[in-house]
């Protein structure tokens, strides 16, 4: 049981939260002391979630703090919300689907089907466009799934003349995902999964075999949501805690690449590949819900809707967000666009196959659905449930207490700081935005009007304060607003309600509230790198002076074995060799800009810029962003699928000359000082 769970049990229910992390001051953090008004942090989750232990079953659960972000409540304090909390279940009979849990034990009976659901080798595991039952009609009879077979042919893909003996380990490094202490098996050529106990292979986080109804092994494989959504940070011999980090999304998956090899082993869904889904290794654009709105469920799309649709756009890459900053945002994804109540949303991709195409497949498509609505809260409480790391490194407790402070307090924008950028609501510090963490300012009703708040962040910081990339935003235009009111996982049958659960930026939702995006909760930080929506900034620092970023980087990759130096790896997590503990962050090699020709048909990094004129977005660049910016799926559409080894290689460069890549914005830290800075980042490794 972790320390803020132990506070809760001993504590009961009467001690307010606040007061909690006062008395365990950082949780015992390394370095820091432990009785601090300044310092503590409860790692995210779910506040019902910590109230339940060493609570009975039947202990009723208190408001979840989410809900009370509503419109007026953060009128003239510190922290600002302009996205609010829809409650999505007043009428579980309509949309189906089970209402909040309201005692302890039904939140830990659901809890413990999601905690099945997406642990990799349980009985109840599922698996993207499939379920937990890769037999069924809606699943598509496992079309997304693939055989012990084809995966442990994967060597010969790669051009080895024989099985490798660290077959498992390359898997993980050339896809990008880790390899967890828990037991993940697979079986090896020639066993037999059900006489093995699954087999005596071990998947990589990204993947999990399969059960049969019956429960016994299937011998097919599926990718699960933590291909994007578990990282790796440091490796047990870091310390404890440390390696595979649940939920911490990842910053290392290359799934193009993966289905471009899996390809000419006859895997279907690979055929996505030739959509070629991104161009940088670490990202994704699994939010691409432009693609996902084309399927109404009842009311047929208008002719404007379906041009709108086509023509919004390819939303590019993204960097995936934590899972343990979900318990404290009341509106989910980059952009605010749905409510956090809207569960079945988050696992679209799990949803079985024919299930995603809305009203077109009929009663196949509607059982599809029906898997979703049983299991979508299941999977939510779970992964809200889920904890931040402590940072593992020393901590300068002085420091950090200087930068809790200024966090709270400091505004950019006051006289003399001369910030040219807009100011935004709140107080103009980071935590107008981000939220509050110290005891002393969630106390304060000048920053809260509740300590239950602690800790929430629900500002939409408009694009024109804001300034990052604005390619995710512009995508998700009216067309598919209003196509997503329509479809499945925008709740149709809450539409026009006081608690509409559609897309949130809605003209008649959104109100004066401007397009921008979300600031999310600042747990577990300096797990999280690289930094901004899209991936582009390898460090905190970065983000802090903009001045410092590079147009073109690459971070490190680990060390291959002696007698491998020409494998594929992936890039290196060990806090010794490539963690920046000062800037909080991955090490990166700066590459110097290189000019190809625009018609070269590699996928290359060095298309977007000329020798010498690393800071002009190039003619070629303007050019093919006409393209992406109005054309649906075309992200990449020039470029064929990567397959030469310095064409893999190249995906770990990260261009912010690319589509959808920029790294400016963020521009009103410029007006900091370096000591300020340090200090920030200092309290930064505290939350």
């Amino acid at each position: 049981m972790s320390a803020v769970r132990k506070a809760f049990a001993a504590r009961g229910t009467a001690v307010p939260f606040i007061r909690v992390l006062l008395a365990m001051g950082t949780l015992a953090m390394p370095g820091v002391s432990v009785a601090s008004d300044l310092l503590g942090s409860s790692r995210g989750g779910s506040a019902q979630w910590d109230f339940c232990y060493g609570k009975p079953d039947g202990a009723v659960l208190p408001a979840d703090p989410r809900t009370l972000v509503q419109p007026g409540i953060s009128n003239g304090r510190a922290v600002h919300f302009n996205a609010f909390w829809k409650n999505c279940h007043v009428n579980p009979e309509a949309v189906q689907e089970e209402g909040a849990a309201r005692t302890c034990g039904e939140l830990r009976g659901r809890f413990s089907r999601g905690e099945g659901l997406l642990t990799n080798g349980h009985p109840g595991v599922g698996a993207l466009f499939t379920g937990t039952d890769a037999t069924r009609p809606e699943a598509g009879f496992g079309i997304a799934t693939f055989s012990a077979a084809q995966y442990n042919e994967l060597w010969r893909v790669w051009g080895f003349p024989f099985r490798p003996d660290n077959f498992d380990a390359l898997v993980a490094q050339r896809y990008g995902s880790g390899l967890s202490t828990e037991r993940n098996p697979y079986p090896l050529p020639l066993q037999l999964p059900n006489r093995t106990n699954g087999g005596s292979g071990q998947l990589p986080q990204m993947l999990t075999q399969l059960r049969n109804p019956d429960g016994s092994w299937s011998g097919r494989m599926g990718v699960t949501c933590h291909a994007c959504h578990s990282g790796v940070v440091g490796t047990p011999s870091d310390g404890p805690g440390l390696g595979v980090l649940m939920g911490g999304g990842s910053s290392l998956a290359d799934l193009d690449l993966f289905l471009s090899d899996l390809l000419p082993l006859g895997y279907p869904a690979s055929l996505a590949t030739f959509l070629n889904l991104n161009r940088t290794r670490g990202t994704n654009n699994a939010s691409d819900i432009n693609l996902a709105f084309l399927f109404p469920d009842e009311e047929p799309l208008t002719p404007s809707e379906v041009i709108g649709l086509i023509n919004s756009g390819s939303t590019a890459g993204m960097d995936t967000p934590a899972w343990w900053n979900m318990g404290h945002r009341p509106v989910k994804f980059i952009d605010g666009v749905f409510p956090m109540d809207a569960p079945r949303v988050d696992m679209v991709f799990y949803t079985p196959f024919l299930g995603l195409f809305g009203g077109l497949g009929g009663p196949v498509s509607e059982a599809g659905q029906d898997w979703m609505r049983a299991n979508g809260p299941a999977l939510n409480t779970w992964v809200e449930s889920l904890k931040s790391p402590p940072y593992p490194l020393p901590v300068d407790t002085s420091l950090a207490e200087q930068g809790a402070v200024l966090f709270h307090t400091l505004d950019m924008w006051a006289p003399g700081r001369n910030n040219a950028v807009p100011r935004p609501q709140g107080n103009g510090s980071c935590a107008s935005c981000h939220g509050a963490y110290s005891p002393r300012y969630v106390n304060d009703p000048a920053f809260l009007a509740t300590p239950a708040l602690a800790g929430m962040a629900s500002y939409i910081a408009p694009l024109r304060i804001i300034g990052t990339d604005p390619v995710r935003v512009n995508t998700n235009n009216a067309a598919v607003q209003s196509a997503g009111a329509k479809n499945f996982f925008g709740y149709p049958q809450t539409a026009g309600t006081a608690q509409d659960c559609g897309p949130q930026n809605q003209p008649h939702l959104r109100g004066d509230r401007e397009h921008g995006y979300l600031a999310p909760p600042l747990y577990g930080v300096w797990a999280t790198a690289p930094y901004f929506h899209n991936g582009s900034v390898p460090n905190v620092w970065e983000v802090l002076k903009p001045a410092d970023r590079k147009p073109i980087w690459r971070r490190v990759s680990a060390p291959p074995r002696w007698d491998q130096p020409l494998v594929i790896m992936g890039f290196d997590t060990s806090l010794q060799r490539a963690y920046d503990s000062t800037k909080v962050g991955w090490k990166y090699d700066t590459i110097a800009c290189q000019w190809r020709t625009p018609w070269n048909p590699a996928v290359s990094p060095y298309i977007n810029c000329d020798p010498g004129d690393e800071f002009r977005t190039p003619l070629a660049q303007e050019i093919m962003a006409v393209l992406f910016s109005n054309l649906s799926a075309s992200w990449n559409i020039l470029f064929p699928p990567t397959r030469t080894r310095q064409q893999l290689e190249d995906r770990k460069i990260y261009n912010t000359h690319a589509f959808g890549q920029d790294n400016g914005g963020h521009e009103f830290n410029a007006v900091l000082t370096d000591p300020e800075r340090l200090a920030l980042i200092e309290y930064l490794k505290t939350l």
